[in-house]
């Protein structure tokens, strides 16, 4: 990377480190260098130490595989910050500092963790240099020096999180906006449906005997929606708390008192259920109506999610998974051979084959997850709330569909399509973009395996 290929503040930056760089001697920076390559190791463990300490910082730093990859790349980073030569060609470190600040804002790290954690250094930093028998004046212009240079590395990385924060905010304000695009009245009738069929589920499971087969409506089809879709698009809005707490009244008193109950007393129980489903429903049908149908902002061709929401939604899953103490995966299908369909049958037909495939995929799922057209023939999709088995089985489902569908290419002719599919699971990562390259690792192994097959990420157990 070159000056020219840096925005005038990181041009700046380098300059400022020159200068930093230059006010001390050759031998003190050497000296300095040296100490910091000796205590690193220390440095990168007390750190960890301190911030795990933090209410803010753990759910950033106790995933075990984090904890490991971080304390490599903070050593690195010393290394990179306290050169030995002055640094030689200081672009790619004060690069590497932008970097940083971008992933602290995709992984919403609080900024004030952040300078916690710099603050937490300097005085790690310090206390070694007055260990290292230094004279006074050496001890002080070195503490300056280190001071100094940790505050510039800030200073940039705070530059790049402030802008990677409002470009996350730009983004989910636009997925908000997309999903209120979508034909209300008919998701409205949707979750109507949604929470007929969970009553009836429940009267089933009453009626006839099977009391512990009673779902609680947090989990149904309906819940998911409320807990991972409505949350998003209706934010702030009144009726979302009160179909939260009508939702916690039936799980939490009603359905455990009809666990139990009989006679009069279960004929008094479902009648209030009854009544909480009617106010949901009332509920449900003034939050819609806030809102007007308007048809934009969706992938043109297969009218799935646009791939660009995709960091917002993501991001929230991991703080919901985060949470709730749930989980949620991610599945990823590419259509195999998809460029011979194009060639031998022509774009239009290819075409179809992405429309017919997004409507396969639709029907597979919950209406509480997520499809994303992802690339050219590729379709992501988040399956929130389900377990790293049940995700797989999930993706063997979609595939076997695949395979026993014939697709239209033509008005009287039709072809077969395969798919392969990878699939990761959440594992703790705070980083989304880490997720989804499990899933494209999973994804590569299952064409290179041969095509219409399914690779997890994870071992099945």
């Amino acid at each position: 990377m070159t000056n020219e290929e840096l925005e005038q503040p990181l041009q700046r930056a380098v300059e400022e480190w020159r200068e930093i760089s230059g006010e001390i001697s050759d031998e003190l920076r050497v000296a300095i260098a040296r100490l910091i390559d000796r205590h690193k190791e220390a440095l990168a463990d007390h750190f960890y130490e301190t911030m795990l300490g933090d209410p803010d910082a753990a759910p950033f730093l106790g995933h075990a595989l984090i904890n490991e990859r971080l304390r490599f790349s903070l050593q690195n980073w010393l290394s990179g910050i306290f050169q030995a030569d002055g640094g030689a060609d200081l672009t790619e470190a004060v690069a590497m500092q932008k970097k940083i600040g971008f992933v602290h804002a995709r992984i919403h790290v609080p900024i004030h963790v952040v300078m916690r954690g710099a603050r937490v250094l300097k005085r790690d930093i310090a206390s070694r240099l007055i260990e290292d028998g230094l004279s006074s004046d050496a001890v002080a212009k070195a503490m300056a020096y280190c001071g100094d240079l940790i505050d510039l590395a800030m200073e940039i990385a705070s530059s790049a999180y402030v802008a990677g924060t409002a470009r996350n905010v730009r983004t989910d304000e636009a997925y908000k906006l997309f999903s209120l695009s979508q034909n209300i009245s008919v998701e409205r009738e949707r979750q109507r449906a949604a929470l007929l069929e969970w009553g009836h589920q429940l009267l089933f499971a009453l009626y006839g005997g099977k009391r512990e087969a009673m779902v609680p409506i947090g989990t149904s089809a309906f819940g998911l929606w409320l807990h991972h879709k409505a949350n998003v698009v209706f934010e702030g809005a009144p009726e979302i708390l009160r179909i939260q707490s009508s939702m916690n009244r039936i799980d939490f008193d009603l359905i455990q008192k009809l666990g139990q109950a009989e006679g009069t007393e279960m004929a008094e129980g479902v009648s209030e259920i009854e009544r909480a489903l009617l106010e949901i429903k009332y509920l449900l049908t003034t939050l819609f109506d806030r809102y007007l149908e308007i048809e934009n902002a969706r992938d043109v061709l297969t009218r799935l999610l646009n791939r660009r929401f995709l960091p917002s939604i993501l991001a929230r899953e991991i703080a919901i998974a985060n949470q709730r103490k749930s989980n949620f995966a991610v599945l990823l299908v590419d259509i195999d051979r998809f460029k011979e369909i194009n060639d031998n049958y022509g774009h239009d037909a290819g075409d179809m084959v992405l429309q017919q495939s997004a409507d396969l995929i639709l029907g597979l799922v919950r209406s509480g997850d997520f499809i994303f057209r992802y690339g050219g023939e590729e379709i992501l999709i988040v399956l929130v709330e389900v377990t790293p088995k049940a995700a797989l089985n999930v993706a063997e489902t979609i595939r076997h569909r695949f395979a026993h569908t014939p697709f239209k290419v033509e008005s009287e002719k039709t072809i077969p399509v395969t798919v392969s599919i990878g699939v990761a699971s959440f594992d703790g990562h705070p980083d989304y973009d880490h997720l989804i390259s499990l899933a494209d690792d999973a994804l590569y192994r299952a064409k290179n395996g041969g095509r219409n097959r399914c690779e997890a990420s994870f071992t099945e157990e």
